[in-house]
């Protein structure tokens, strides 16, 4: 049985849930019985709207989606070994993460959710790990274990994309992603007149979000403030991003980094 009291509280504070039926993954609007979308949040639902539904008899479970807001989820398709003990993967990544954590609907996988960003909206490693932060959705259960608190770790995302996720550092050409630390050039004065500005060297699409995101951590630990950041990330994206990355991603990546203390 579903013990939905499990779920974090900031997760049921959002309006991001939608329903499904037992023999299907298709999300569903839990307010109507048509199909909700992973992308649309006009198709979405409070949680209490969502539980209720499921209680009615109308659904048989509760998803949660994933809508670009320093939430990320983690899916491990195989989460037992034959003799029933967590496989060395799931065992990881759990250690890493020490975020909530939940068995999957089939009780063999788990998911897991975490504050913290991406470089990409998600991935499928093909290889029974998932990773995502928006336009995608979890059937949650609440059947938690071992860890029942959300928290932020960013650390365990970057662990998880860097072991897991191998083929990130490359862009849709296949480019070499090259150091993941962005470095902007400071160019020798000329005269008397001494540049305030660095120049920023050219982003390949692939690479942006992780880019900018060391750009915005360099200038948080010389202790830029907040606002400082998003002008500087702003700027950044405006010369040395095409495509440039829409504005609540830089505001996404200035929120996660300026928590961390410098």
């Amino acid at each position: 049985m579903s013990q939905y009291e499990h779920i974090p509280q900031a997760l049921k504070e959002l309006d991001q849930w939608v329903c499904v039926h037992a023999d299907s993954k298709v999300p569903m609007k839990s307010f109507e019985r048509e199909a909700a979308s992973s992308t649309d949040p006009d198709t979405w639902s409070p949680f209490a709207t969502a539980v209720q539904a499921v209680a009615d008899g109308h659904y048989d479970n509760i998803g949660f989606v994933f809508n670009d807001n320093d939430l990320v989820g983690i899916d491990i398709d195989t989460g037992y070994d034959d003799d029933g003990f967590i496989t060395a993967v799931a065992a990881d990544i759990l250690g890493k993460c020490q975020s909530y954590t939940e068995r999957s609907r089939s009780g063999r996988g788990f998911h897991i959710l975490l504050r913290g960003t991406l470089p990409f909206k998600g991935r499928n490693n093909l290889n029974g790990v998932e990773i995502y932060r928006s336009s995608r959705y979890f059937i949650m259960t609440g059947d938690a274990i071992v860890y029942h608190t959300l928290r932020e770790n960013q650390e365990a995302i970057d662990y998880v994309v860097e072991k897991y996720f191998p083929e990130v550092k490359r862009d849709e050409n296949s480019k070499p992603m090259g150091n993941r630390v962005y470095t902007p050039i400071w160019e020798k004065p000329v005269g008397s007149r001494i540049k305030l500005r660095p120049v920023y060297p050219r982003i390949p699409n692939g690479c942006r979000n992780i880019c900018l995101t060391s750009l915005a951590g360099m200038l948080h630990n010389q202790g830029y403030s907040k606002a400082q950041i998003y002008d500087e990330l702003i700027y950044c994206n405006t010369v040395a991003c095409d495509p440039e990355l829409p504005r609540n991603e830089l505001q996404t990546i200035v929120n996660s980094v300026t928590r961390y203390k410098r």
